[in-house]
């Protein structure tokens, strides 16, 4: 080895030792006729001091040569600071040393943006196509040591509870589940295609087949969907599976797991709710307008207001199905609500905002006209609508009545700082009994989880004469696809500070129901046969009832570090594009390999 120790390693018990150091010099200071060196790798500082009067004029001219970012080999003896010159914030910061050599290993150019401090002022896009420069923040570092910690005791707790490591290909069949796929092109098998999987939700599903009764793996992951803060196109998820079990046992090992987490990683944080809190798909809808609910604060929740509104005079609520309203703790101007509140609905996809101001003795607003004194007084009673406060309504159908007073939910809960000093809040909660079926833009019924999730028991005879009748030729009608939409699947969703951290169900192990669900979700016999025939033949040889889970490793480790996004936590992240900027991504390929794929494209492309 070049080095001896580490950075972080030297203390005040090393004195006088001879020692060898190797990495980055972090910053040079001049100070009378000495220079100080700080020499910097991933486990901390140590200051350097040369000395002309203790070392040769060749080492004291080196040294003064030296610029931020080379990377030298140093020889010396540890001695101890003088007095009063300790830095009792360093583990090293009571010694310093005294160098015999000074080698410099490699120079660096100019940065295009300062690494050494936490905060960086740096265009993200910068960032990542110089992100080998970026990861040498100890910000980032951080970021990535805290994720392999956590990956270390997802291995440590789940090897405890039995379960087996078992890995799975990156290379599989094209099956359609729930979002596009990439797509990989054979050159020995022309027109023939792997995909890259967006889970590993059938081999898990194959290995409770196989008789391995409890498995976990950290899979690698590939959707081909829209980006956004908190996903990426290729991400490393925690997958497991289980067998003889029901929702209650799946749900009680991730609590003990993220209990885990919290107590070894994370002890400075607190747990709003111990034990974790639960409530149905519907009370989450109802209550927050979402399904994956901030719930560091309980201010600000939907109040339904349908009946009431619908005695007002106001022409869109008499014509509304649903109006729900959410009261802020503050007196906003027509200004903020027009200039802040206002346009961001829009762009999202509200129709207006409707608005009562509770000021003094009066209430005052837009739509106040609309109101009798007893309709007022009515809906004070059951808003807690009084002096100081605001209300704000929404009305249309359920579905965007909801989603429309989720968004003003979260622009309420920052605008009015209620997170404020909750930062280190973790408020884990489990949403269960979600639907088994929505309706995609076409009026098609469509899985709302995935077709894999086991309807509940009462409702598992009529789904599977819906499916039969779709088999038999027969359409499903409008009352058909109404009663669909209201079953309710084993399935659940961990949660956490306003994100969705995972998602898992019990799953189907009878043949014939699975079918049934596939003719639901619009495939034709021969269909469900070339596409999941394995699953099926595979369920004929005794399967026992299973279920799983899976959760974003790497959005669990944003929110512990309290990261604004994802690609703080992944060494080499695309960015909001799906491009990576390092290595130039996606990009053109050689004629030579698209001919031996037998790939051609046409003009249009």
């Amino acid at each position: 080895m070049l080095r001896t120790h580490n950075c972080w390693q030297l203390t005040i018990n090393d004195l006088n030792t001879e020692v060898t150091l190797c990495w980055r010099v972090d910053t040079v200071r001049k100070l009378g006729w000495m220079t100080f060196i700080d020499l910097r790798d991933r486990y901390g500082i140590t200051q350097i001091k040369i000395d002309p009067a203790q070392c040769h004029a060749d080492l004291d001219q080196l040294a003064q040569s030296l610029k931020n970012e080379f990377v030298i080999k140093i020889q010396w003896r540890v001695i101890k600071r003088p007095e009063g010159m300790a830095n009792n914030s360093m583990i090293t910061g009571a010694i310093e040393v005294q160098p015999t050599t000074l080698t410099v290993l490699s120079t660096s150019k100019e940065l295009p943006f300062p690494i050494n401090q936490d905060q960086t002022q740096a265009n993200e896009d910068l960032r990542l196509e110089y992100r080998y420069l970026d990861l040498r923040r100890s910000a980032m570092q951080q970021n990535l040591i805290t994720r392999h910690k956590i990956t270390k005791e997802i291995f440590s707790f789940f090897d405890a509870e039995n379960f087996l490591y078992i890995e799975t290909p990156t290379f599989i069949k094209n099956t359609p589940e729930w979002a596009r796929e990439y797509v990989v092109p054979v050159r020995n098998k022309p027109w023939n295609f792997y995909v890259l999987p967006q889970s590993p939700q059938q081999l898990k599903q194959l290995s409770m087949v196989a008789g391995l009764d409890k498995y976990f793996q950290l899979a690698r992951c590939y959707r081909d969907e829209d980006l956004r803060g908190d996903r990426q196109p290729e991400f490393t998820q925690l997958d497991l599976e289980m067998s003889f079990v029901e929702q209650e046992d799946i749900v009680s090992l991730l609590e003990r797991h993220f209990l885990h987490l919290s107590k070894i990683l994370f002890p400075a944080k607190k747990l709003t709710f111990s034990p974790f809190q639960r409530m149905t798909w519907d009370e989450s809808m109802e209550k927050y307008g979402i399904d994956k609910p901030e719930l560091r604060t309980q201010a600000l929740q939907l109040i339904e207001l349908t009946d009431r509104a619908h005695k007002s005079d106001f022409a869109v609520f008499k014509n509304a199905n649903c109006i729900k309203a959410i009261v802020a703790d503050k007196i906003f101007t027509r200004s903020e609500i027009d200039n802040k509140i206002t346009p961001p609905l829009l762009q999202k996809g509200s129709k207006g905002v409707a608005y009562l101001i509770f000021d003094g003795d009066e209430i005052k607003g837009p739509v106040s006209k609309f109101f009798s004194p007893e309709l007022l007084k009515e809906l004070q009673e059951k808003t807690g609508f009084w002096p100081g406060k605001t209300i704000f309504f929404q009305a249309g159908n359920r579905q965007e009545t909801c989603s429309m007073l989720w968004f003003l939910r979260t622009m309420l809960i920052k605008e009015l700082n209620l997170l404020e000093w909750k930062e280190d809040e973790l408020a884990f909660a489990f949403v269960v009994d979600f639907p088994l079926y929505e309706l995609d833009e076409n009026g098609n019924l469509d899985a709302a989880h995935q077709p894999f999730t086991k309807p509940k028991d009462k409702d598992l005879e009529f789904v599977k004469s819906m499916g039969e009748k779709l088999l038999s030729g027969e359409s499903l009608s409008e009352t058909d696809k109404q009663a669909m939409i209201q079953l309710r699947a084993d399935c659940y969703d961990l949660v956490l500070n306003g994100y969705e951290l995972g998602s898992g169900s019990i799953r189907i192990t009878d043949p014939e129901l699975q079918k049934s669900i596939f003719a639901i979700l619009g495939l034709s016999d021969a269909q469900i046969q070339e596409r999941f025939g394995h699953i099926l033949t595979a369920f004929s040889y005794g399967v026992p009832p299973h279920g799983g889970f899976a959760y974003g490793l790497d959005r669990v480790v944003m929110i512990y570090q309290n990261q604004p996004n994802i690609r703080e936590i992944i060494a080499y992240p695309k960015n909001g594009k799906g491009e990576d900027l390092m290595l130039h991504a996606p990009s053109t390929i050689d004629e030579k390999i698209l001919k031996d794929l037998g790939i051609s494209f046409t003009e249009s492309a």
